[in-house]
């Protein structure tokens, strides 16, 4: 069974940390790791990895994330391909087919909502243009689709995002050569070949929502968004939004000219939204917590200076469930977790030794997740062969000492 963690310090919850190291390929891995860095627990499959023959790039070898269900099953994304369902000791238990990228949520009923992409054609002023959507895929928990949601249709609803999207696809055209979308004959093909050859464009004019992340939510505590509504993240618009999947319709967005190339947006229980502010833009990092219901910034922190915490993209921030916060720090390889007032608590740093075939990534890690300890206890022994090569590739560094001082404003 997986140990308990150690836990003797203020603060600390009984929290294990899940992650897949962007080094990994052509045979990816997940680990779970304790508070004393040690690997509790590693899951690994080459299942439906590209060749190493064919050269993909960084974003679309291993896997792009992973999330651990109440059951212990791990969820991992093969990117813009499948999304594999593991058990604890790495066989599989279903694979569902699709263009699944950067984030999944799981709903009390098992359903799984996934963010996938679809290559498309849109209205533009000079004729039609290709978009790569982004949708979300609701699964069952056998892994059979249920629904699949457009983030394009349902965010140009709003005609003040209609307008956000129309300029920022504009933009982008202007800047970049966009494609015939006669060229691409996209009448349903979708997938890692087809994405790679719109993303690979320079200037990347298709790219116009990028997607990365999708929660679930409970209901407002205010009424502003209802029990079920999703909580979206659309980085390249510099925009969070509640979206009713159910209506069709837009609750409340929030964003452009504050945020930055943003990560991992999270409801509160008291209705408030925490959100990590990659600040592409600014060349620092940082928290914010907002509050929907007067769209104003009631809580920020940032670094001292501010320029030790940048993480320009990947990584993300979560509430524990004792108030804490922990960072993920992707492109550092750190995972930090803070207090409210700013203290750092528990602070780890990831190193992985590459395969031979691994390029250099500019993450360490795309997200580090908490894991309860009850989770974690449901694992057993598991695959004894992925948890003695993540202990062998693996470094985990504890720093109480890490260049990091957060301090918090209001």
């Amino acid at each position: 069974m997986a140990q308990a963690p150690h836990v003797d310090r203020i603060g600390e919850s009984d929290t294990y940390f899940l992650l897949s190291p962007s080094a990994s390929y052509p045979q990816p891995f997940a680990c779970l790791i304790d508070r004393r860095g040690h690997v509790t627990h590693a899951w690994s499959s080459a299942i439906d990895q590209p060749a190493p023959e064919t050269e993909p790039p960084t974003y679309l070898r291993g896997w792009n994330h992973v999330e651990l269900g109440p059951d212990g099953s791990l969820y991992a994304t093969v990117p813009l391909h499948a999304l594999l369902k593991l058990r604890p000791d790495s066989s599989l238990e279903w694979r569902a087919e699709l263009p699944v990228h950067h984030d999944l949520d799981i709903h009390p009923s098992g359903d799984i909502y996934v963010l996938t992409e679809e290559p498309r054609t849109f209205p533009g002023p000079g004729g039609p243009r290709v978009l790569l959507d982004n949708t979300i895929t609701i699964l069952s928990s056998h892994g059979d689709i249920r629904a699949t949601h457009s983030l394009y249709a349902l965010l140009t609803t709003h005609p003040a995002l209609n307008t956000l999207i129309s300029n920022e696809a504009d933009r982008r055209a202007a800047e970049a050569d966009p494609p015939d979308p006669a060229a691409y004959r996209l009448d349903g093909r979708r997938g890692r070949k087809v994405s790679r050859l719109l993303r690979d464009l320079p200037g990347s004019p298709c790219d116009v929502l990028h997607a990365n992340t999708v929660e679930i939510l409970r209901a407002h505590p205010k009424g502003l968004w209802g029990e079920g509504d999703v909580l979206v993240s659309l980085r390249n618009l510099d925009l969070i939004a509640v979206l009713d999947l159910t209506a069709h319709a837009v609750r409340w967005f929030w964003g452009p000219g504050e945020l930055s190339g943003q990560h991992q947006p999270s409801a509160r229980p008291d209705g408030t939204v925490l959100v990590f502010d990659n600040g592409q833009a600014h060349g620092r990092s940082r928290l914010l917590e907002i509050d929907p219901t007067t769209d104003q910034v009631v809580w920020q922190y940032t670094a001292n200076p501010p320029q030790s915490l940048f993480c320009a993209m990947a990584g993300g921030c979560e509430e524990l469930p004792g108030g804490t916060i922990l960072i993920s720090d992707a492109q550092g390889g750190r995972g930090i977790e803070i207090t409210r007032d700013g203290r750092t608590t528990w602070a780890v740093r990831i190193s992985t030794l590459k395969s031979p075939t691994a390029r250099t990534s500019r993450a360490e890690f795309y997200r580090m997740a908490p894991v309860p300890a009850a989770t974690a206890a449901l694992l057993g022994d598991g695959d004894s062969a992925a948890r003695d090569m993540a202990c062998s590739r693996v470094r985990c560094e504890l720093r109480k000492d890490l260049p990091l001082t957060l301090r918090s404003t209001l």
